[in-house]
């Protein structure tokens, strides 16, 4: 059980009544005909979330909507670089390095996001004791440096230190201010507003996959890459100084709260977010070269799947976020694991037709848009926002653990099992994640 003396102003202190969500208050100096001071609250929960507030801006208010806007755009290059990835795989295998396995060509970006997670755990500590503002712009100028140089690289492994690791690592930064700073902008409409901020992902992967594409085709992979940074970096950069979170923890609070691993809750909902992610990337990595090798249809073919099931995640990142708020975030994260689970189960490993592939495409895109979108709103609202951002960095270890039991052994089993032109053993390992 934790206290907290409440704020200077009843505006704030209404705020932090909004923020724990109604968890046991104890409110003293109540009277009738006059407006509720409030002394001191307590509340269960297992982290230490004693506040300060970082800035004088008001939550709900338009900055608060510029927060989310900034948000937006950084997820929108950091996480749709990473989803556009499909088609960095597709040209490797087939045109690049086609003397590489699968396997080997998927740990590009494999490491790419397993970097980004794990250096997520970090960016989430450095985001509550330094000027987040500043760690968005140096991740922004680290993923700019990792693009232009993995232009210049010839081999897989160069492209696994540049696109790979140096990427991640300067994309974990903007990927946690931007999943974990909007909540703390909103007491009302929080759902919604974290869903927006969130949907820039989903944007992104679909334009990105696009744009990669084309540039590929008409470029080449090189040129395509040093574009991409030099439009990553200047975009991330210029959003910045609106990437700044509202409240951060007292400072006498511990750098890692140990006390939220012993917390039964937790360790459930980081075990649920392990194999949610390790289903995350499966089609969209494989999607495109099934679409060549197995459907005979084109490249770019294949990268309109991507494109598709990114704009399918976009609407369901919005919808779900609108419904979080009225019938509870964690509700709509079972229901859209179940709807994730169903899409490939149902649609996928039966049929090897277009009609189906592009039902799937449909069906998982939304399920896993609502999946990203409501992950941080949960931890919200089980948690609370003070320590929102290192609540969420020590969440990306399960992103990391879901990461190497997704994409590695799928591509095992494509070339193991498959030999590279089967899918089947894959889209079951995918599809029976989510379950």
């Amino acid at each position: 059980m934790e206290s907290f003396s409440e704020r200077k102003s009843d505006d704030t202190e209404a705020s932090i009544a909004n923020d724990i969500d109604d968890k046991a208050l104890i409110v003293d100096g109540a009277s009738a005909g006059h407006k509720t001071k409030w002394t001191t609250v307590e509340f269960v929960a297992t982290a230490d979330l004693r506040a300060e507030e970082a800035t004088d801006k008001p939550a709900d208010g338009a900055y608060a909507w510029m927060v989310i806007f900034a948000c937006f755009i950084s997820l929108m290059l950091s996480i749709g670089i990473n989803d556009a990835y499909g088609v960095y795989q597709q040209h490797y295998q087939l045109t690049e390095f086609p003397e590489a396995t699968t396997a080997v060509i998927s740990w590009i970006g494999t490491v790419q996001f397993l970097i980004m997670s794990i250096g997520g755990v970090l960016s989430g500590f450095l985001c509550e004791h330094f000027d987040t503002r500043v760690l968005n712009a140096v991740g922004a100028v680290i993923m700019g440096i990792a693009f232009i140089g993995g232009s210049f690289c010839t081999s897989v492994g160069q492209l696994m230190v540049t696109q790979g690791l140096l990427y991640g690592l300067g994309a974990s930064f903007p990927f946690v201010a931007g999943t974990s700073i909007p909540s703390q902008w909103f007491t009302r409409r929080q759902g919604l507003a974290t869903g927006i901020a969130l949907s820039g992902s989903g944007v992104g992967g679909m334009w990105m996959t696009s744009a990669t594409s084309a540039l590929i085709d008409s470029l080449g992979r090189p040129w395509a890459m040093r574009v991409t940074g030099i439009v990553s970096m200047i975009a991330v950069l210029a959003v910045s100084p609106w990437m700044r979170v509202r409240l951060v923890p007292h400072r006498g609070e511990r750098i890692i709260d140990w006390t939220l691993v012993k917390d039964m809750r937790f360790c459930l909902f980081m075990a649920a977010m392990v194999f949610a992610i390790a289903a995350y990337f499966g089609p969209f990595y494989q999607m495109p070269s099934y679409s060549v090798v197995v459907l005979h249809k084109s490249e770019s073919w294949g990268s309109n799947m991507d494109t598709l099931m990114n704009g399918l995640s976009v609407v369901g990142r919005l919808a779900v976020g609108m419904l979080a708020d009225i019938t509870g975030p964690l509700n709509l994260l079972v229901a859209n694991t179940a709807l994730a689970a169903f899409g490939l189960l149902v649609f996928w490993v039966p049929f090897d037709t277009v009609g189906t592939l592009i039902t799937v495409t449909l069906v998982f895109g939304f399920a896993i848009g609502g999946i990203v979108s409501v992950i941080p709103v949960v931890a919200a609202h089980v948690f609370g926002l003070a320590r929102l951002p290192s609540i969420m960095g020590l969440l990306f270890i399960s992103y990391f653990v879901g990461g190497l039991l997704g994409v590695p052994p799928m591509s095992a089993l494509l070339d193991g099992v498959g030999h590279r032109t089967d899918y089947t053993s894959s889209i079951w390992y995918m599809a029976m994640l989510p379950v």
